[in-house]
């Protein structure tokens, strides 16, 4: 195993960093990921950021905030083309996408939460793409697997914020909802509350979602507007915009959830055969009825 590349875990790779993030980063993940993007795209109406088409001001310098493969991030460049667009994660994007990414991208590694201002730093998160006030918009889309201070990064976004600049937060909550009637149904699975108990110790946020607008305000950000959507896991007719995100939720997602569960579950001593009986009942809970489904929340915010 290199030093400086990769953690390789049970046959996955995984980023090497201090970050609470628990998903890999190898070529399974990279391919999931944009399918994921994909259907995300199709579901909230076609496009990869609701704040270009709703709101009018000057982009110069934008950031895609844990872009993973990079697809947002090119898309965002091609909707503001005359704009510096940096794409960050916490490890490198795949060679292909940033040989066809167009002149004003710019590729850069590292955590968010790293961002100092106190004191002199010489990374390019710091120096570059955070500095005060410089900012015009800033994306970032499913982060909660990877936050786990989310007052620090929206005050960071509020402080690197131009007056006026825009911030789009797009985000997922843990909880499974039945289509329809809008009654939560994950509450009582002994796997789901494992799960909970397992983020909240990583310190990471099951409504990374809907709390976003309370945390931006609180950071000193005026919101907008928040639109929410159903992230669906079953297919339904009665959702058709989310018809492709149950599809590939079936297909790509769900074959993921038992290493996803052993990385979330383990630090809680969980393993074994205790481990395959959560894993069972939770592949059996989430594909278990038509539209089931999670809250996808889209947050909006200016700083003034």
């Amino acid at each position: 195993m290199t030093a400086v590349v990769d953690n390789i875990i049970a046959e996955r790779r995984y980023h090497s960093t201090k970050s609470a993030y628990v998903l890999p980063n190898d070529v399974i993940e990279q391919n999931r990921l944009d399918a994921q993007a994909a259907a995300i795209v199709e579901m909230i109406g076609g496009v990869p950021c609701l704040a270009p088409t709703h709101y009018k001001w000057h982009v110069a310098k934008a950031v895609d905030v844990g872009c993973g493969t990079g697809v947002a991030t090119v898309q965002i460049a091609g909707i503001f083309p005359t704009a510096k667009v940096y794409g960050l994660d916490l490890s490198s994007v795949p060679q292909a996408v940033q040989a066809m990414a167009p002149a004003n991208v710019a590729w850069a590694e590292g955590n968010v939460l790293d961002v100092e201002y106190l004191s002199a730093a010489d990374d390019v998160m710091s120096r570059e793409i955070f500095n005060s006030g410089k900012l015009d918009y800033i994306f970032g889309r499913m982060l909660f697997l990877g936050i786990n201070d989310w007052t620090r990064y929206f005050s960071t976004a509020y402080r690197s914020l131009r007056s006026g600049g825009i911030i789009e937060h797009q985000d997922l909550d843990w909880k499974f909802y039945r289509i329809g009637t809008g009654e939560c149904v994950s509450d009582q699975w002994e796997w789901h509350q494992a799960v909970v108990a397992g983020t909240e110790q990583a310190g990471l946020s099951t409504r990374a979602g809907s709390d976003a607008a309370l945390t931006m305000k609180a950071a000193g950000l005026e919101i907008l507007s928040v639109q929410t959507y159903e992230f669906s896991f079953v297919p339904s007719k009665r959702t058709p915009n989310s018809q492709s995100l149950g599809r590939y939720v079936q297909a790509k997602l769900i074959p993921q959830y038992p290493e996803l569960l052993r990385k979330m579950l383990g630090p809680r001593g969980i393993s074994g055969a205790e481990l395959e009986r959560l894993t069972n009942e939770c592949l059996l809970n989430i594909s278990s009825e038509e539209g089931i489904h999670q809250t996808y929340t889209v947050t909006i915010a200016r700083k003034p």
